[in-house]
């Protein structure tokens, strides 16, 4: 009975540290140069901002970002909503950007999913704008990066049926490198449909399976990836394992990360 109780606490023990140790994963895409830029993206929180080794602003301020994006789902209830904004707020980054996830159109109650009111999600929006945090929601912005202008595109959330783009190729093909967000991977269809250019879309949603086999997902993300896919040459379509839980308060071999892209900007320079 004692080698089996030891053998249930350190099984504990290891299910406990895979949820909750928090670990970068780091990508390089193109040359090291002078005009590195450095992204991190962040995505399904579902309030959870505080780890073994560390609350999330401070992993993300010791990368020193340039830009920092959210791929959607902040919190699985309502009334999370406040502590993971105060924590959002003490990373140091000026250029933040944010997509909508399908947990900011509905939130958990007891046991049950209810859908957010539209008051409710532009309440939402609002609080996030009120930090300075830019939410693209089937739009562009621009980020700076020393003499470069970087394209960030952000899809509203393509498992309501939401995403649009609304940029002509031209005007997107005319940006030196273009960053594309979504929650869902899904997304990758219209991309592919309406030939969107792109150096990099960053999703999030599947939590990398949360429980993974043999570093197999299991369940209903099986047919997605988990990481970097080098699609081409140029293209690279990330998945990130996200940092939160939703249904099953666990992970198994898929710890919750920080994905963070050194990029080298060679390509084209805009005068």
């Amino acid at each position: 009975m004692l080698i089996i109780g030891s053998i249930a606490v350190l099984l504990l023990l290891s299910i406990f540290i895979q949820t909750y140790w928090l670990k970068y994963s780091h990508c390089q895409l193109g040359e090291h140069s002078d005009t590195n830029l450095t992204i991190v993206q962040l995505s399904d929180l579902h309030g959870r901002t505080g780890f073994i080794n560390g609350s999330l602003s401070q992993k993300v301020n010791r990368m020193k970002p340039d830009i920092v994006v959210i791929t959607g789902d902040l919190v699985s209830r309502k009334k999370q909503l406040a502590a993971v904004l105060k924590e959002v707020q003490k990373i140091d980054c000026p250029q933040l950007f944010f997509v909508p996830g399908n947990y900011e159109r509905e939130c958990m109650e007891g046991f049950r999913k209810r859908s957010y009111s539209d008051q409710e999600y532009e309440q939402i929006i609002q609080r996030l704008q009120n930090q300075n945090i830019s939410v693209l929601t089937n739009h562009g912005a621009t980020a700076a990066m020393k003499n470069q202008k970087v394209l960030i595109y952000g899809f509203d959330n393509s498992i309501y049926g939401n995403e649009s783009l609304t940029m002509t190729r031209e005007e997107m093909s005319s940006f030196p490198y273009i960053i594309l967000l979504a929650h869902s991977p899904s997304i990758i269809k219209l991309i592919e449909e309406q030939q969107v250019p792109y150096d990099l879309l960053l999703v999030g949603h599947t939590h990398g399976g949360q429980i993974r086999f043999l570093n197999r997902t299991l369940g209903a993300y099986k047919n997605y990836h988990v990481g970097l896919k080098r699609v081409d040459e140029r293209r690279n379509f990330f998945i990130t394992r996200g940092l939160g839980t939703v249904k099953i308060p666990i992970r198994l071999a898929c710890s919750p990360e920080i994905a963070v892209f050194h990029i080298g900007l060679e390509r084209k320079v805009i005068a």
